[in-house]
């Protein structure tokens, strides 16, 4: 249990450190976060500034409680046939694309014109400066800019440039054209006549464009931008609220929308009369020539056979024709009525022609209440069709009802034909008795009684029928909209809502120091270079004999001119610890310096660290092992004319190729001239004896060798070394190359194996990536690493260089 808490422990400061490594990281890359936060909040400032202002227009709609039941109430008398008005009904309305195109099509928004702007463009409403004429949306492209370029006089030149899909194909527009104001100008994509409006040109110095619109697509930008709402959950109202960057234009359309959809839902109100009205003139039309005839025919027939009216029992026979006549005249109107209404319910479109049943004088309240909750489903299916889907939940009930109705209609009209044909086949025996009576009477009386009904029934129809007419007209004449303006949309009451500054401000900031952020968190999840002493610890258990500060001064001997910096601390650090590492040697102590990849600081290391000795009054030769790229004699500015190459070849001594420094104790052996075969030059007992006679003369040697990852050099020569170090290059080397460091040391090859991580910088917390480092731990300004405020720019940009 003791050890599992431990283990516990021991995960949790791990998280802790890397957590806070993390942090230290990202610290240290404080600059990049203020120069992209900055960059980030300039780039909120100029979208702020150079985009156009966005406005929100707002209108109110109160919807009155009660509707009129599309106008029909009137018509059924002795039923009330008014209805709760569905709000959710009108909110469709104003949303739907009908009546949105609708409000665009009275607005001839078919050309939108643009002032061209350095930044933006301004979109310019009831103020174009030209006028097209004589066009029709069918021989223009939409979409194209066409920029207007006067040329003087009466001449102008049309440029245009941009892509459009017509038919599904994607059709590709570029022509430069001369047209002369008020006349047609034609090519292969336009046909329109451009003229001048003096009263909004002005300057010829602006430059103006137009385009085509697409009504299809400028409806579906306006549905998108519309909002329409409850006003409150208790009250019958409705807000509009619409945003866009011309307040004039969008008001006018707000406007415009209101007005083409209280239009909408007053003529559907008015459908029905409209329609009785419609038939009832028809009808009329026809009695009226029967009726005139009639009457002539029967003032005339009395006034041939000089009767001027019908004796008793001829006048109770002609009452009850009458009356039999009219009944039946009735039940066949009746009866046609059923079966168009049979005919004509399954179809929308008919049902809207059809009268109210109460025109052909039937009174069923049954069938009054399902023709009207017909009528109804109908146009609350066709409202919900502009804007609803086909498997739309409220347009599926709707359907579902229509077809509830249809069949509980079906079935009382099933009924109620039947009925009528019985009743009519009844009137009709009955009038066949009443003719056998009629039979009785003297022939010119039987005449003038059949002249006398047929004016008699004309008459009464056409008294019926205006009866009728007068009814519905006066509804029509009545009806009002359910919907009245409250709040039309205006300009000075329009908000302005964009851009928002503080947001654009905020998102900025956001995004500028989102991406230093990312960029770093990505860098390091895909970086697998050594990034603090730390990660060597986790791979080796060789001991790490020193950090080397990161060089700030661009020279190769820094600690020459700078004994009291950092790096020279640094240095003077490993010098300590090989004096424990050498603690049991006596004599000449022999280091042996390796990297394993070309750059990780080897020769900078062997040379400084061999000055950092001899400075320590010690008797220091550095030797150049790399007979395969040498640096030393650049670095000592020397001609690389003789060296170990010529003393490992028997040309010359040692005496002769050791040279001096200018830093006392301090001598060096070139590499000397590059040899074909460097690796058995350095595997020879000539280079034994090279060693065993510097060791007489010298308190230490440094060997500079070649990366032992390539060649083989530095193990051949690490075999004469007391101690040898590998120098890996924090931010630089491979983790995995303290694998084969590790597998080197396992074989025994060479003894006395350390590492030594060059480059190191100091991030607050440990060695890593972090500021130049500048005291190794201790406080700022105990050694001299020059932190004056005149360096403070130099060293800022040296650091924005290396990172």
């Amino acid at each position: 249990m003791q050890n599992m808490n431990e283990m516990m422990e021991y995960f949790e400061m791990e998280e802790g450190t890397n957590v806070k490594e993390f942090i230290f990281r990202l610290l240290s890359k404080w600059h990049w976060f203020v120069l992209f936060g900055f960059l980030g909040l300039s780039g909120g400032y100029l979208i702020s500034k150079y985009t156009q202002p966005t406005y929100k227009m707002t209108s109110t709609v109160l919807v009155h409680e009660e509707s009129a039941g599309m106008g029909m109430d009137q018509l059924f008398e002795g039923f009330d046939m008014g209805s709760k008005t569905n709000i959710e009904n009108h909110i469709l309305m104003l949303k739907s694309y009908t009546l949105n195109r609708q409000a665009l099509e009275n607005m001839d928004r078919t050309i939108s014109w643009f002032q061209k702007g350095n930044f933006t463009d301004v979109s310019l409403y009831k103020q174009s400066p030209y006028l097209i004429e004589e066009y029709s949306a069918e021989n223009n492209l939409t979409g194209i800019a066409l920029h207007v370029l006067p040329l003087g006089g009466n001449r102008y030149e049309l440029e245009a440039v941009g892509e459009v899909v017509k038919h599904g194909v994607s059709q590709e527009v570029e022509f430069s054209q001369k047209g002369t104001y008020g006349q047609i100008f034609a090519n292969e994509y336009f046909n329109f006549t451009l003229r001048k409006n003096e009263i909004f040109l002005g300057s010829n110095d602006r430059k103006f464009y137009f385009v085509f619109n697409d009504l299809n697509q400028l409806t579906k930008s306006y549905m998108n931008r519309l909002s329409v709402s409850l006003a409150t959950k208790k009250a019958d109202g409705i807000n509009l609220n619409l945003e866009g960057n011309n307040p004039a234009r969008e008001v006018d359309y707000m406007n415009e929308l209101i007005r083409v959809y209280m239009n909408y839902g007053l003529a559907e109100k008015n459908r029905t009369s409209e329609n009785t009205v419609r038939f009832i003139d028809e009808q009329l039309g026809q009695i009226v020539d029967s009726l005139s005839l009639a009457g002539q025919n029967f003032s005339d027939f009395r006034s041939k056979n000089g009767i001027v009216d019908l004796g008793q029992e001829a006048g109770l026979v002609v009452q009850k024709l009458e009356e039999l006549e009219s009944e039946k005249a009735l039940a066949e109107r009746r009866l046609d009525y059923f079966r168009n209404l049979k005919a004509y319910m399954g179809d929308a479109e008919q049902m809207k022609l059809m009268v109210s049943p109460s025109v052909v004088g039937i009174v069923d309240a049954g069938l009054n209440a399902q023709v009207v909750k017909l009528a109804e489903m109908y146009s609350r299916k066709s409202k919900l069709s502009f804007i609803a889907k086909e498997k739309n939940p409220s347009l599926l009930m709707v359907n579902n009802e229509i077809t509830n109705t249809l069949a509980s209609l079906d079935e009382n009209l099933k009924n109620l034909l039947s009925n009528a044909e019985v009743e009519l086949k009844s009137l009709s025996n009955r009038m066949d008795k009443i003719n056998l009576e009629l039979a009785g009477l003297p022939k010119t009386e039987q005449k003038l009684i059949n002249i006398k009904r047929r004016f008699d029934l004309n008459n009464e129809l056409y008294t019926f029928l205006l009866q009728k007419r007068a009814e519905a007209a006066i509804t029509t004449a009545s009806n009002v909209s359910d919907a009245q303006i409250l709040d039309p949309a205006r300009v000075d009451t329009a908000v302005k809502v964009g851009p928002k500054t503080v947001i654009n401000l905020l998102v900025g900031l956001i995004l500028g120091l989102a991406l230093p952020f990312l960029v770093i968190v990505v860098g390091d999840y895909f970086n697998d270079t050594i990034k603090s002493k730390e990660d060597i610890e986790k791979e080796s258990k060789l001991p790490i004999m020193g950090e080397i500060a990161h060089n700030n001064y661009y020279e190769e001997l820094p600690i020459a001119k700078h004994p009291r910096s950092g790096i020279a601390e640094s240095f003077r650090g490993l010098r300590t610890n090989l004096q424990y590492l050498f603690k049991q040697k006596d004599g000449c102590k022999v280091l042996a310096i390796h990297s394993m990849i070309p750059g990780e600081g080897k020769t900078f290391s062997s040379l400084n660290l061999a000055s950092i000795i001899a400075m320590d009054n010690k008797k220091v030769l550095l030797v150049g092992c790399d007979l395969r790229k040498p640096r030393l004699h650049s670095i000592f500015e020397v001609d690389n004319k003789f060296g170990l190459s010529t003393y490992l070849i028997g040309n010359h001594t040692l005496k002769e190729i050791i040279q001096p420094t200018r830093t006392k104790n301090l001598h060096f052996v070139n590499s000397g001239p590059i040899p074909p075969n460097p690796a058995e030059l350095l595997g020879t007992t000539a280079f034994g004896e090279f060693m065993a006679e510097a060791k007489k003369e010298f308190d230490y040697i440094v060997m500079d060798n070649a990366p032992v990852t390539l060649v083989t050099d530095g193990l051949l020569t690490g075999k004469h070394a007391d101690a040898n170090l590998f120098v890996l290059r924090q931010g630089y080397s491979n983790k995995n190359q303290i694998k084969f460091i590790n597998q080197l040391a396992e074989k025994e090859n060479i003894s006395q194996l350390g590492i030594v991580l060059n480059d190191a910088v100091y991030n607050g917390y440990g060695y890593g990536y972090g500021k130049n480092y500048n005291s190794y731990g201790y406080g700022n300004g105990y050694y001299d690493e020059e932190n004056s405020k005149k360096n403070w720019g130099q060293r800022l940009l040296r650091n924005f260089s290396k990172n």
